[in-house]
Formats: C-alpha cells, structure tokens, sequence
C-alpha cells in the first residue's frame, strides 16, 4: 500500500493557537482512497525546517499533503521551501496574479503591494484553483510521487482538496469496504474482529466516534474482494442489530435519507441536548422535506404550556423519567402531526444528579405507528460529549424504526 505524510505548517499550530482540524480531515479523505498515513506533522513557519523535511519525507513517502503558509506575508514560506527541496524555480504566473487582483478588488480599497506573492508557482507545477479565498493550491507530480499543496483555512483547504481527490487515489486494485455500527464499543467489535480471524492480507481498523458510532473499514486487494465481502457480511452478523449501513456514515443524513424513501415526517422535542438532534438532523440538505420542526423544552413550564406535559407527571416523576419522556413525545406528535416523534430528557450535568437518577441518566421516547417506547440509557460523560452520544443515539433509534430492526 502506498505511503503518505500529512505537513501541516504554522506558527498558529505549534503554538496550540489553532486546533489542527485539516488533518483530521486530510487523514480520513487519504484512507478511503486506499494510502496508509504513516506521519502527521506540525512545523512552525521556518524556511528550512519545512524544506528539509520535504526532501526527507519524499525519501520513503509517494505522497505529501502540506497545508498553511501560502498567504501573501513574510511569514508564508511554504511555496519557496517546497521549490528549494526539489531544487525548482518559482516564477510569478501573471494570469494568476490578474485574477488574484481581480478577486481582492472587490473586497478591498487598497490592494496590498505584495498579494501578488501568492501568484508564484513551483516550477512543472499544476494550479489548484480557490474559489473561496486568494491562495491558490498546487500539484507536482514526481516519478512514482506527488506532492499537493494547499491553504491553511479549512473553508478553502476542503473544496480545494475535493477537486483534487480523485487524482489521489493509491492504487486501482485496491477494495475498501467502510461499515458503520451504533451502540456497541469499540473495544467489542475489536474483540470480535478478533475472534473472527480476518485474513492476514485484509487491513482492519476501528475508529469510534462520541456521535456517529464506530466505523470499521476493511482494505484489500480486489484480488480477494470475495474474502473481504464474506468477512464484512460475517461481521455485520455478529452485530445485526447495531449495523448503521455501509460507508463512513452520518446518522443525520441516514436518517433523513431513510424519511425520504418512507415518506414520513420527524419532529423533535429535546431537553438535555437543547436542541443538538434538530440542528444535526437541518444540517442536511433537503431536510426541510421530511423535518417539521422542533421544541427545545428546557424548562418545566415549556414542558407543561407548549408540550402538554402534566404538571402532576412532573411532581410525582420528575422532568427526567419515563413518564415525562412518553408525554413529551406524544405532545411534540399532537402539536406537529410527525409520523415520527422523538424525546429526550436527561441530567447533562455536572450537578443536578441524585442516588435514583445520577448525573449522565437519560430517556429517550420514540412515537411511531401507534406505538411509544421508552429507552433508559446511562452516559456519565463531560456535558457536551454527554449531548453528543444521546444525540446519535437518539438519531439512530429512529433509524431502526424506519429500517424495521424494531
């Protein structure tokens, strides 16, 4: 399998000023095309640093994804570093410069005397337009290598990197099966994975996240495809009631997706997650199709003037119990007319717990087809990684409703 190596520069990096998101996101995008990161690194903005350490990573890598320093300013090192470590020119391209200025024109009355650094070009490179900022982004292509340069803000680096994918990818003969399960750890589906003795030629990786489950990918040869099948249908056997789909999967938009194909309706009713499942679920596009909206009921009287749930359920309960989760459900159903209801009440923390009802506990009620069932769940977590979890898990009980796993 073909190697690679993430670089990402800048003072702002090194520093902790900045969380390093782009390589997150460079790393996930670089696996489904089949390369194996074998580095992530992190320079400050210095000349040599990061020309030496290109000539180093060529040395045993076939591709180096750098990021940042290609700003118009003293500091932006990364053009001229990467033409000094494969010993290449920069020259001004004037076509891109014209546009360049063309583009801070419309957002500036006086345009910087050195913005047209950023229309130097690496010597046999390829442009890499950007559409959103001012930095273009560039391609070299080596003997059996590449290297891709790109900005260091994410809304520009991302659309950027998306145009360039597909000259990427690591090999033809490589099958990469993605597998997403929800509410079963990690460390169970690694066990298992295990127990089930993948060939030695099929790679295996595990990555659980606080919000969308854990994802298990399979890479192989296609040359023994029928193996990595036969081990994806085995492993989706031994957790049937926990399998999302196949794929790097996003529970708002498998459930959105599944609403669609069914035509029904969600609404919500959240109080622990203020509002967390809702925003997930309009984060897709075409949610407005199959969402009818949404009631954050943090507060009691919320619960009791808009949701209908009685204040004698609340005395003799208390807001994060079953009963109160049932009639939260049926009240966002009465006030929206949802084919599908879902309600979540719970203690986030830290404070608030009790000997009964300890600081993580939480009730998720889902409304559908004449039926309403209540789930208890315990998530001692950090409030927000605690919102997160009951927001997938939330997500993923509607999805298996509509799939009919229940």
């Amino acid at each position: 399998m073909q190697k690679a190596v993430v670089i990402n520069t800048g003072s702002e990096l090194v520093e902790g000023r900045t969380l390093n998101s782009n390589a997150k996101y460079i790393c996930e995008k670089l696996a489904e095309r089949g390369f194996v990161v074998k580095k992530v690194l992190m320079l400050d903005d210095d000349l040599d640093l990061i020309s030496s350490t290109v000539s180093q990573e060529l040395l045993d890598n076939d591709l180096l994804i750098i990021t940042g320093g290609l700003g118009p300013t003293e500091d932006d090192k990364t053009r001229e570093a990467v033409a000094k470590a494969l010993n290449r020119s920069l020259y001004v391209d004037q076509e891109l410069a014209n546009k360049i200025l063309d583009r801070v024109k419309k957002y500036y009355s006086k345009i910087p005397e050195n913005i047209v650094k950023q229309a130097e070009v690496i010597e046999g490179a390829k442009v890499i337009p950007n559409e959103v900022g001012t930095a273009p982004g560039q391609l070299i292509e080596l003997p059996g290598k590449k290297i891709v340069i790109l900005p260091g803000p994410p809304q520009e680096l991302i659309p950027m990197f998306e145009k360039i994918v597909n000259d990427l990818k690591a090999s033809e003969d490589l099958i990469i099966v993605v597998m997403t399960f929800f509410g079963i750890p990690e460390s169970v589906i690694d066990e298992t994975i295990s127990q089930l003795e993948p060939s030695k030629e099929i790679k295996v990786t595990t990555q659980a996240t606080y919000d969308n489950g854990v994802k298990v990918r399979l890479i192989a040869n296609k040359s023994i495809s029928c193996k990595v099948n036969e081990f994806a249908e085995k492993l989706i056997k031994k957790f049937k009631e926990a399998f999302v789909g196949f794929g790097d999967l996003k529970l708002e938009e498998v459930v959105v997706n599944l609403l669609k194909e069914r035509g029904k309706k969600l609404a919500v009713a959240e109080s622990c997650t203020g509002g967390l499942i809702s925003s997930r679920i309009v984060s897709v596009p075409g949610a407005s199709q199959v969402f009818l909206g949404s009631v954050v009921a943090y507060d009691n009287d919320v619960k009791i003037k808009v949701l209908g749930v009685s204040s004698d359920t609340l005395k003799k309960f208390g807001a994060v119990s079953q009963e109160c989760a049932m009639e939260m459900a049926l009240g966002i159903e009465k006030l929206t007319g949802a084919d599908i209801c879902v309600a979540v009440t719970g203690i986030a923390g830290p404070t608030g717990g009790t000997v009964d009802k300890p600081v993580g506990t939480v009730y998720i009620a889902v409304k559908y087809e004449n039926n309403c069932q209540v789930i208890r769940l315990f998530y001692p977590h950090e409030r927000n990684i605690f919102r997160m979890r009951i927001s997938g898990h939330a997500l993923f009980e509607v999805v298996k409703r509509l799939k009919g796993m229940i």
